[in-house]
Parts: structure tokens; C-alpha cells; sequence
């Protein structure tokens, strides 16, 4: 509330002191108009009733009323909020490495900025990274929540999110670690008034039993009796403690955070408001996580938390209103029916939502390119949509194209994306390769083939390839061309697009020797490959391939293995 509007309320409560009752009443009614923007529903209420009571009796009850109005909306101005996001795949020596940690954290980022009133530069995300850099950015944040309380009397909220490996003890950070009781210091020692720490680890329930707290998975409850914001902390952690938390190539993510983040999008929104409160997205991301992880692993992944909040009011994480776009469920009377949102850009987030047998329901995304996945226990059908900014579409309209059934693949299947089908990408590339023989220079190469995903880890190349390259040998012109294929078997790293594997290939080469055919001989081939690829937006990614291989064929009537090096770069295009 500005103090224009609160001068003001105050200049009616003197006015009604002195029972000037036309003066007190245009007084709160301006003081009303000026705090509609800034307080909530009640405080405009009890403005509303302050005038009512002062035009018809202007008693000292009216001049309470008031004074509760200025105490009220100066206590709902708006909250400045702070986030760190922190993702990391590698935990401790002997631990598998994650695959979804980063991406995760990155994608929870996202929809604090794009939904919860999170400034871009009030928002910091990490991936992997040391103890030391993690405090410093902590403590970086902490001075700008300090620099923000000098500034302002705005309150402050602060959020901290974890994904990745942890023990009984406390977070990994590769062979590095934080305690819980450390963390729980941190916490503890901000300057903002509500301090929120969200942890999606195994074993993550330590960081809620400690010091007397319970870890109390269901039930989550907080009872609201004003509109007052609580302050304090909450924690909440995505397992119980001892249990393990799970990830999913068909999520590509992590059950919790999953979840969670499609709650934030509106999946959580249980009373059609457009706003998900802490209460909503910890009771959609708990009872998700323990029907989907037992339906996948038949061990139910629990989620905990521990609250430590002074006040009743609701906390509210986002508010859909601020989304680019809307896609809107209509009601569903199908209690299988299954919708998947995939983003065909960034970092391919899915989202998943069951539809409501009363009421429509709303995922918030941003604009850009998207499919549309309906699954049902013997149906799956698929299709492409865009949303511009400000659209709001409703998935019905979205035309969607049945696909075998034999192709969506069973839960544990190793897909890429499980229930979505194999999925096939074509490529188009062009090479330069040493040259296998004396006085040739690098020979250029033309590529065409494809991607077919093998699991959740592993990639089919197959290519068809012609090659044309020229040399001098003692003075006469030779010319090679060949013609042939290869397969190789590629195996995904931990960095994202970055996949390393074996190929064996076979070329028929026809070689002349000043322009006179010298006959059609065979060569075979094996390597070592490294490939990187990068989506450029929509199906279409930009790849690139080092090759170290040796070639075998007969020279001079003899068997001879030249090592050689293949360099190719091309696009890919998503079927």
C-alpha cells in the first residue's frame, strides 16, 4: 500500500474522530480505491465496511475498522522473492551418475520465473557445482535479501531447491557434501521472512527428522482462518528416510519434481482459483509420486516435509494469470485417459496431467512448439500444436493421429521418452576424411541416415555415404570414389547430447589412374566415434561427429590397415 493511500486512511480516521461524516466517508472511499491494487480480498472488504459504517454512524467501531484497514494492507504488500536452484548429477565415488538432476533444477527455475513473481535476476541456478561456489551464491543471495529489507518493507521470501544425489547425512556435491544441519543453518539465519527449501534427493527425509521435527508424508495442512502470509520455514524433501527418489526417461525427470513443476503449472490447482498455494503443489506432488513410482517400481517413493510457519494465511507459489499460454483440459469422465505435454524446444520438459470428472483444467506454459500425447489403457494418439503468446486453446482442438498400439512400449520398456514409441531421426550431413592413400588430400564425403533410439541410454545410427577423393602418386592423376554404409551403436553420456560408441562400415571403392578405371575393390571400416548434438528449436537439431578409425583393403595385391580421421557435421530432423 503506497503512502498516498495510507496518508489517506488515516486522514478518514481523523475525520471520523471529529464525526465529519461526508468528509470521513469520501476519505475511505478514497483510501479504498487506492488500496485495491495492493491488498487483498478481505482488507478491501473491511475498507468497504468501514465506509458503510462510517456513513451511517461514523462511531468509534468505524474508526477501528479503518485503523485494522491501513494495518492489514500494509501488511499484504507485495513479496520480493529469491530463488537458487541447484542441480548435479555426480554425487559421491561409487554412485551412478543422474540423468535428469540439472535439467530438473533448471526447468523448476523456469516456472518460478514465468509464474511465480521471481525476478529473472533475483533467480540463480547451479549445475554441479562445488561446496564453495554453492556458499558463495548463498551467501550472494542473502546479501541481496538484506539490500532488498534496506531498501523496502516489503517482505521477502526466499526458496531453495536441490536435486541430485544425498545421504542420511547431508547433499552430495560430487566427492564433496553439505550437511543437513548446515543447511538447515542457512535457512535458519536468512533475513527473509519465509524461507521455503525444496529437496528431491534419496534418502531426502533426513533433512525433516532432524532435531525432534516428524516427517509426516501425507496430510499436509495448514489452517487458514485470514489472509495474512505465514513466515518461518518449510521443507520439503521428495523420500522418506532411507528411501530412494526416482527418476524417469519417460518424464525425463525426476517422479518428484515432475510432478511438482506440473503441479506449479496448474495441475495442482484443486479449487480453480489460478493460484497454487504451498499447500496444493505439496498434495498433488505427494499423492503423484506415490501412485506413479509404485506403479513403475512397486515401491512407493514418500515425500515429507517439516513446517516451522508462524500465521494461517496461504502461501501462493504461482499464479497462472502470468503464463505466455494456456492449453485447457475440458472434463473427463475417463479415469485412465492420460495427457502428455512435451516441449519440442529447450530442454524438452513433459508434463502430465489426468483430467477432472467435474470441473476444466489448465496447464500454464510458455509460447512456442509442443506435442500432444492422449494414452488410454488401449489407445495412444499423438499430435503437434503451437501456442503464440496470450492463447489460451483447449487440447480438444489439438488433432491427434493414432499410433499402433504395440509401439507406445510398457513402463520399464527403455525408451527414449517410455510410452511415446522409438523414435526415429533422420540426418543429413557432409565429411572430410585423411586420405587412406599417398598424395591425396582430405577427401570430401556426403552423408544421408538416420537415429533410432535403443532405450533411454542408447542410439542405432545407420548412414549411407559416397566419397570422392583425388591425389598425384609419381606424377599421375588417381581418383577414388566410393560408395557404402555403416551402423554404429552409440551410448549417451552424462553431458546432455554428448554420445560416444563403436562403427563398423564396408565401402565399394572404384579407383582410376589418369581417367582410366583401374576395376572396383572392398573396403571395410571400424572406429571409435564421438558424436554431439544440439536441438535448434522444433524437431530440427544441429550434430556433429570425430571418428578415429581404421581401414582395411588391398593395395598392391596385399592387405593392408591405414588409420584414418572422419570430422562430419549435419542437421537432424525428428520424425
Amino acid at each position: 500500500m503506497s503512502r498516498l493511500a495510507l496518508n489517506a486512511v488515516l486522514f478518514a480516521a481523523s475525520a471520523a474522530k471529529r464525526a465529519m461524516r461526508r468528509l470521513a466517508l469520501n476519505a475511505v472511499l478514497f483510501a479504498a480505491s487506492a488500496a485495491k491494487s495492493a491488498m487483498s480480498r478481505l482488507a478491501l472488504g473491511a475498507v468497504l465496511f468501514a465506509a458503510s459504517a462510517a456513513k451511517s454512524a461514523m462511531s468509534r467501531f468505524a474508526l477501528i475498522a479503518v485503523l485494522f484497514v491501513a494495518a492489514s494492507a500494509r501488511a499484504q504488500l507485495p513479496e520480493r522473492r529469491f530463488a537458487i536452484a541447484v542441480g548435479s548429477n555426480v554425487g559421491a565415488p561409487g554412485h551412478a551418475r543422474l540423468r535428469f538432476a540439472e535439467a530438473d533444477a533448471s526447468r523448476f527455475a523456469d516456472a518460478l520465473k514465468e509464474l511465480g513473481g521471481f525476478r529473472a535476476e533475483d533467480v540463480r541456478v547451479l549445475h554441479q557445482p562445488t561446496r564453495a561456489q554453492l556458499l558463495v551464491e548463498v551467501r550472494a543471495l542473502e546479501q541481496r535479501i538484506v539490500e532488498a529489507a534496506r531498501r523496502s518493507s516489503r517482505r521477502n521470501l526466499l526458496l531453495l531447491y536441490w536435486s541430485g544425489h544425498a545421504t542420511e547425512q547431508g547433499l552430495e556435491l560430487g566427492s564433496e557434501s553439505v550437511a543437513f544441519a548446515e543447511l538447515r543453518k542457512l535457512l535458519g539465519a536468512s533475513r527473509a521472512h519465509v524461507r521455503l527449501a525444496f529437496v528431491d534427493a534419496c534418502r531426502s527425509g533426513g533433512l525433516v527428522t532432524s532435531k525432534g521435527a516428524k516427517a509426516l508424508p501425507g496430510g499436509f495442512e495448514l489452517n487458514v482462518t485470514s489472509d495474512e502470509s505465514p513466515d518461518g520455514t518449510a521443507i520439503l524433501a521428495s523420500s522418506g528416510p532411507g528411501e530412494n527418489a526416482l527418476e524417469s526417461a519417460e518424464l525425463r525427470g525426476s517422479f518428484f519434481t515432475h510432478h511438482l513443476t506440473a503441479g506449479l503449472r496448474g495441475a495442482a490447482d484443486a479449487d480453480g482459483d489460478s493460484r497454487i498455494t504451498l499447500q496444493e503443489a505439496y498434495r498433488y506432488a505427494y499423492a503423484k509420486t506415490v501412485s506413479h513410482t509404485a506403479e513403475v517400481s512397486g515401491v512407493a517413493q514418500r515425500p515429507t516435509y517439516a513446517l516451522d510457519l508462524k500465521g494461517k494465511g496461504d502461501l501462493v507459489l504461482t499464479e497462472l494469470r502470468r503464463a505466455d499460454a494456456r492449453l485447457v483440459f475440458a472434463p473427463g469422465s475417463e479415469p485412465d485417459r492420460r495427457w502428455l505435454v512435451v516441449r519440442d524446444e529447450g530442454l524438452g520438459e513433459v508434463l502430465e496431467l489426468r483430467e477432472d470428472p467435474v470441473k476444466p483444467r489448465q496447464l500454464a506454459l510458455r509460447a512456442g512448439s509442443y506435442r500432444l500425447i492422449r494414452t488410454t489403457a488401449n489407445d495412444v494418439r499423438t499430435g503437434a500444436f503451437a501456442l503464440t503468446q496470450g492463447e489460451e486453446r483447449t487440447a480438444t482442438t489439438v488433432t491427434l493421429t493414432q499410433r499402433p498400439f504395440a509401439d507406445r512400449g510398457e513402463k520399464g520398456d527403455a525408451l527414449r521418452g517410455e510410452g511415446f514409441g522409438r523414435e526415429l531421426e533422420l540426418l543429413a550431413a557432409v565429411g572430410l576424411n585423411t586420405p587412406p592413400l599417398r598424395g591425396m588430400g582430405l577427401a570430401p564425403a556426403l552423408l544421408l541416415g538416420g537415429d533410432l533410439a535403443m532405450g533411454t541410454s542408447q542410439t542405432l545410427r545407420i548412414r549411407a555415404r559416397y566419397q570422392d577423393g583425388q591425389g598425384q602418386d609419381a606424377g599421375l592423376p588417381y581418383a577414388l570414389r566410393s560408395l557404402g554404409g555403416d551402423i554404429a551403436w552409440l551410448w549417451r553420456l552424462p553431458v546432455r547430447g554428448l554420445e560416444a560408441g563403436g562403427r563398423l562400415g564396408a565401402d565399394a571403392v572404384r579407383q582410376s589412374v589418369a581417367s582410366t578405371s583401374a576395376g572396383t575393390a572392398f573396403r571395410g571400416r571400424a572406429g571409435a566415434v564421438l558424436s554431439y548434438a544440439l536441438p535448434l528449436g522444433g524437431r530440427v537439431s544441429w550434430f556433429s561427429e570425430a571418428e578415429a578409425q581404421a581401414a582395411s583393403f588391398r593395395l598392391n595385391d596385399r592387405v593392408v590397415l591405414r588409420p584414418a580421421f572422419e570430422a562430419v557435421t549435419g542437421l537432424g530432423f525428428r520424425l
